[in-house]
């Protein structure tokens, strides 16, 4: 099954890309008992309702970040899912599974480290969705939420404390903003989000320092390590971020089962 915002558009869509039924109304989907599994890629004041439906009607869910953009969505999905364990809810934290990134951790050791994330996302005017507060929730919840959770993945915990400070712009879009992080292993990080730069900069660039080694990925194409001697390099043909990855290894957990691709507390 396809949904979009129109049964017209859905049936468009479908004819499109190859899915075998379109829908008119998210009924069709929910109440279908072919259908174990949905995908949710709407604008984001819609991803907490439509996660609520999914997991009350038993399918498994996938969402787009953010999963929702409110403390109060958080709750009620968080109680859903309390009494619905035996789902799979992720979010699409691609990061996560980019190739250069599991290679990055695979090399890490134990105990605290010091990590760095800048990107420059360029600027986006005030009159489109994502910066609504009501729709799109700004860039801070709508992206940067990306290498938060990425900086979770790498030290393995939890942020405890947050601090922030945004530079001042003409249309108070708060979207050029530098997040320090402390995380409860004692990891540090910081996401230097900035709008106001070149679109001609690399978007990425991740340093992580740990026990004497530096590693630096450049926008998902080439990961350096540095500890003692010559640094390793590792460069892939294209940049992956890991999206392929991400939803093959949700499909296959969906089909064998196992334990959460990425722990609900995350």
């Amino acid at each position: 099954f396809v949904l979009t915002s129109s049964g017209t558009t859905s049936k468009r869509v479908a004819e499109r890309f190859g899915f075998e039924r379109c829908a008119s109304r998210i009924g069709d989907i929910l109440d279908c008992g072919e259908v174990n599994t949905v995908f949710v890629a709407t604008r984001h004041d819609s991803h907490a309702e439509y996660v609520k439906q999914a997991l009350e009607a038993g399918k498994h869910v996938f969402v787009e970040k953010p999963l929702c953009l409110t403390i109060g969505e958080l709750e009620e999905i968080a109680e859903i899912h309390r009494a619905r364990r035996e789902l799979h809810l992720m979010v699409g934290f691609n990061r996560r599974f980019a190739p250069l990134v599991r290679e990055l951790k695979s090399r890490l050791g134990a105990g605290p480290m010091a990590m760095l994330y800048r990107v420059s996302a360029g600027a986006i005017r005030a009159g489109t969705w994502i910066q609504d507060p009501a729709i799109g929730g700004g860039r801070i919840v709508g992206e940067a939420c990306h290498f938060i959770d990425l900086m979770t993945f790498l030290c393995g915990a939890l942020p405890v404390s947050v601090h922030a400070a945004a530079a001042p712009d003409p249309e108070g879009l708060n979207d050029t903003v530098n997040i320090n992080l402390q995380f409860a292993d004692g990891s540090i990080g910081a996401v230097c989000y900035f709008a106001n730069g070149s679109k001609e900069v690399a978007k990425e660039y991740l340093e992580v320092h740990q026990s004497g080694v530096t590693a630096i990925l450049h926008d998902y194409r080439e990961l350096a390590i540095y500890a003692s001697g010559r640094p390793e390099r590792k460069k892939l043909f294209s940049q992956d971020k890991g999206q392929a990855a991400m939803v093959n290894a949700f499909i296959d957990r969906i089909r064998i089962g196992g334990e959460p691709l990425i722990p609900f507390v995350d």
